[in-house]
């Protein structure tokens, strides 16, 4: 999913420098050490290790973090899902898209749409 996603971000003309991490303690370790603040953060809830769910929770508790906008993308449509992500302070929850086309519109009006 992150080399669709990466591709997404250049299909949709979106200038931004992206930073991927593998898992979500290194996700973590980014975030804290705060050598560059990203202007949104797309997270993915089935990540290794540390999955996007605590990431999410560790980014709401965090004074330093819990600004940064967090767009979660996830294969669940789940309302209970998306209700728990809002709660836990994502601005937007994408279901990710059966197609790549969709995937770029989805992520190209969300970034936008964040950054306006």
């Amino acid at each position: 999913m992150a080399t669709l996603f990466l591709a997404a971000v250049e299909e949709a003309k979106i200038d931004a420098i992206v930073f991927r991490v593998a898992d979500g303690e290194q996700a973590l370790e980014y975030l804290r050490r705060g050598a560059i603040r990203p202007d949104v953060v797309f997270l993915d809830l089935n990540m290794p290790r540390v999955d996007g769910w605590e990431v999410l929770v560790e980014m709401s508790t965090d004074e330093s973090l819990r600004t940064i906008p967090v767009v979660v993308l996830s294969t669940s449509s789940l309302c209970i899902d998306k209700d728990r992500a809002k709660t836990l302070g994502a601005r937007h929850y994408l279901t990710k898209p059966s197609t790549f086309d969709d995937l770029v519109a989805a992520v190209g009006s969300t970034y936008r749409t964040l950054m306006a």
